[in-house]
C-alpha cells in the first residue's frame, strides 16, 4: 500500500465513525488501484478512463466530455474538472462491477453504489503519443526531417515527402510515387542477412538511388509508373519477358503508357495515453479528500485504426 492509499484509508476510517449506516454497518474503502490496469472506452464527447478493483468492490473513473480527437496526434492535453462535462468518480459497490458500468449508454441498475466520491475540482493531464505506420519496412525516424532542414528542432513539422503527393513518407506506403509499394523495393530477400530490409534496398539500375526512392527503377528513361501497360496502377503485373521480370525492372523494354494517378494508401495509427489527475478534490457530502497528483496509469493501445487516403497526383 502506498503512502496515499494508507493516508486515504486512515481518513476514511476516521470518517466512518460519524457516517455509519442506520443499521450499524461501517463503510470501509481501500482506494487500492496501484496494480490495476487503466482501461478506456468512449469517443469524442464522451471519453471514459477507468480502473476496477473487484477484490475491494471499488472503482475510479474519469469522464471527459471534450469533442477533441484526443487520440489522433501526439501532444499533452489538460482538461479542467468541472463537475459537468469533465469529472472523476471514486465509488464502492455492493457487488462486483464490470466495464459495462462505464461504457454502456445506459448505466446498469446493479450493483448498488454504496459510496460515491465526486471529483469536480482539479485537472486531468493526458500525455498522448500517436504513432503512424505505413508498414513499408522503414522505421519512422528514417522518414522524418532528420537534418532539421526547417531549423525548428521538430522532425515532424517538415517530414520527407519524396513524391510530393501530399503524404509524408512515414504514412506513404509508396514513397517515390511509382505505384510499386516501398516494402516491395527494399531487401525483400534479406541478401545481407541482417533481417532489416531497409539496410540493403534494391537499386536495379545501380544509379545510387534505391528503387524505393527512384521513379525510374531500371533507368530506361520511362518512369516506373508509366511502365504499366494495362494501366491498372500496378506495374508489377506487366511482364514482357518472364525471364527478366516486370517491365519496370527490364531496361530492354521501354514502352510508355501514361498513368496520371497514384494508388490508394492505407496506414495505421496506434495511440498510447497516460492519465494523471492534478489537484484532485473528491467529495461525498461533507467528506473531502484531496490529492495533489494521482497517477491513473498508461494504456499502450488506447486507440488503433487503419485509414484509407487518396494521394494527390502531380506532374511536378
Amino acid at each position: 500500500m502506498n503512502r496515499f492509499s494508507a493516508q486515504l484509508l486512515l481518513i476514511l476510517s476516521l470518517l466512518v465513525f460519524t457516517t455509519a449506516c442506520d443499521d450499524g454497518d461501517i463503510i470501509v474503502t481501500t482506494f487500492d488501484f496501484d496494480e490495476i490496469q487503466l482501461e478506456n472506452c468512449g469517443e469524442p464527447g464522451d471519453y471514459v478512463f477507468y480502473k476496477i478493483n473487484n477484490s475491494n468492490l471499488e472503482s475510479i473513473s474519469l469522464v471527459l466530455g471534450t469533442t477533441d480527437e484526443i487520440y489522433l496526434s501526439t501532444q499533452d492535453r489538460t482538461y479542467a474538472l468541472n463537475g459537468t462535462s469533465n469529472f472523476v468518480n471514486y465509488r464502492t459497490y455492493s457487488a462486483e462491477v464490470g466495464p459495462e458500468f462505464f461504457c454502456s449508454n445506459v448505466t446498469p441498475s446493479t450493483p448498488e453504489i454504496v459510496n460515491d466520491f465526486a471529483g469536480n475540482s482539479g485537472d486531468a493531464l493526458l500525455e498522448v503519443i500517436a504513432v503512424n505506420d505505413d508498414n513499408d519496412g522503414i522505421a519512422l525516424e528514417n522518414e522524418l526531417d532528420e537534418l532539421d532542414e526547417d531549423g525548428d528542432g521538430d522532425p515532424f513539422t517538415n517530414p520527407l515527402d519524396t513524391d510530393g503527393d501530399g503524404l509524408p513518407d512515414y504514412i506513404d506506403f509508396d514513397d517515390d510515387g511509382d505505384n510499386v509499394p516501398t516494402a516491395n523495393e527494399l531487401d525483400t530477400e534479406n541478401a545481407d542477412g541482417d533481417d532489416n530490409p531497409y539496410t540493403n534496398p534494391k537499386d536495379t539500375d545501380n544509379d545510387g538511388i534505391p528503387d524505393y526512392l527512384d521513379p525510374d527503377d531500371d533507368g530506361d528513361g520511362i518512369l516506373t509508373r508509366n511502365e504499366d501497360t494495362n494501366a491498372n496502377l500496378d506495374p508489377t503485373d506487366d511482364v514482357t519477358d518472364p525471364a527478366v521480370g516486370p517491365d519496370f525492372l527490364n531496361p530492354d523494354v521501354a514502352v510508355e503508357t501514361v498513368v496520371e494517378a497514384y494508388r490508394s494508401h492505407t496506414f495505421t495509427l496506434t495511440t498510447s495515453v497516460t492519465v494523471t489527475l492534478l489537484d484532485l478534490v473528491l467529495t461525498n457530502g461533507s467528506e473531502e479528500l484531496i490529492r495533489e497528483s494521482l497517477f491513473l496509469g498508461t494504456i499502450d493501445n488506447a486507440f488503433n485504426a487503419t485509414f484509407l487516403v487518396e494521394p494527390v497526383f502531380t506532374n511536378d
